[in-house]
Order: structure tokens, then sequence, then C-alpha cells
């Protein structure tokens, strides 16, 4: 039985597939199962995916279920008992794994873990636009302010995220901050000072496109937090009045 699951559900990703599938397969870390979804798409993501021919990899080709919906399956699906999420744009380094299994094994009661991580803009590098945290009670007050996480770089226990109730169909962009929301009910999180991955931002992305819609779902999101961790009253009226003001006018365009 691998130790890890390493879960990528893709629609149409050509562009960036193969990219993030060799960043996973030559990991220094190698006892996991890859379990990528293809959800529906209509590119050469089919044709991709049945280039491969490692047993490490596991190909679900499927109709478009949603993010929410292929994960949950995805991660049903799997054997491991440490869950990571990888986004099929995005891709990591060759220690993730390594940095992220060593940690979970040294705290038991560290339920799901991140860390730094880079984004590419118009092909750059560059350090993380949200800010870092690291301790649980760090991560707790902000999560009534912001999400500090980001997906691909992930990793969880399987059995908190079924405890948990997994990711929750309603929300079709912010899925990962609520799933963060009430694992925290069960357990502690923590986010490692490396940088292990990249995340790509860029104009055709679903998060792009649909900015309002994301950040109705965090407004909800930053409400429910509030209520069970609390915070700071002022800092939360600024960030709930800072995502309003998104809501009406436009946010900064990082492709110009």
């Amino acid at each position: 039985m691998p130790r890890v699951s390493i879960i990528t559900s893709v629609y149409n990703g050509e562009l960036y597939l193969e990219e993030c599938i060799e960043s996973i397969l030559n990991q220094t870390f190698d006892d996991f199962e890859y379990i990528v979804l293809n959800n529906g798409s209509t590119d050469r993501t089919a044709k991709i995916l049945n280039l491969y021919n490692d047993p490490r990899l596991r190909v679900i080709h499927q109709e478009n279920l949603g993010i929410p919906r292929s994960l949950n399956k995805g991660i049903e699906l799997s054997c491991g008992d440490l869950i990571a999420r990888q986004d099929a744009d995005d891709y990591p380094f060759n220690s993730r794994l390594e940095h992220q299994v060593k940690f979970m094994d040294q705290h038991q009661d560290i339920v799901f873990c991140g860390s730094r991580w880079f984004e590419a803009i118009n092909g750059k590098l560059l350090k993380q636009r949200v800010p870092f945290i690291e301790t649980d009670e760090s991560i707790r007050k902000s999560m009534c302010l912001f999400n500090p996480f980001s997906h691909s770089v992930m990793i969880f226990r399987k059995q908190t995220f079924l405890e948990s109730g997994g990711y929750n169909c309603q929300y079709k962009y912010s899925q990962d901050y609520d799933l963060w929301v009430r694992m925290l009910n069960l357990g502690k999180a923590h986010i490692l000072k490396e940088e292990l991955g990249v995340a790509r931002i860029f104009e055709k992305s679903e998060s792009h496109k649909n900015t309002r819609k994301q950040k109705f779902e965090g407004l909800r999101i930053r409400w429910k937090a509030f209520q069970k961790f609390g915070g700071n009253p002022r800092n939360v009226l600024y960030y709930l009045l800072k995502t309003l003001v998104g809501l009406i006018f436009p946010s900064k365009n990082y492709f110009n």
C-alpha cells in the first residue's frame, strides 16, 4: 500500500499537464500513487495521460463532475493515509513530498500541512503575495481574514478529511478554503517555511475569470471562520469591506 496518494483533477490541461506529471514522478520520496482524474477534457489531455506507463500513475477518464466531486471521488479511491493535492497547471519541486511526509510523521497532532510557494506570472517566478504565517494559532487567527494556503502544496491525513465530510460541492472556486476551516475543528495545521512548489497565475484560469464569484464564496467562508475562531473585530471588518469593494470594482490585473 502506498504511503501517499496524490490527487489531480484536470479539465483541458494539455498546456502544462506533462510538466506537472513529470514533477510528481520525479519526487525524491517515491512511496506514492498518483491518481489523475480526467474530468471530461476535450483537448489533448486524454492522449497525454495515455502516453504514460508508470505503475504509480492511475488514470481515470470520466464525465465532468466539477472539481469538488471529482476530488472527493479520487480521494475515495485512494489507498494512502496521506493525501497530497496537486493542480494540473502547477508543479511541485522534487523534494516536496519528502519534506512534508517527514514533518507529518514527526508531528502526529498536525492534520494538514502547507508550505510557502512561488507564483508564476507572465513567465516570472515571484514570492507568494499571501502573507506567510506558520503556527496553528496564527493560522486560526488568519482564516477569518484570508486563506493562507495554496492547495498545490497541501498534504493532509485522509482520515481527518473523511471525518470532515470532504470537499463541499456548494463551493465551485473556494472548496479548499472551506475544507481547511472545517478540518481545523479536528486538529492542528502548519505551514512549512520552505518553498515547495509553483502556482501559476494566468489570465485564462478559472479563478481569474470568476474573480467576483470566488470572492463571494471567500466572504461566506471568512464569516464562518470568524464565528468559529474569532479574531480582531477591526481586522475582520477591514477584510470584509475590502472583499465587498472587490466585488464591486475589478481587482488588480497582473497581466498588463
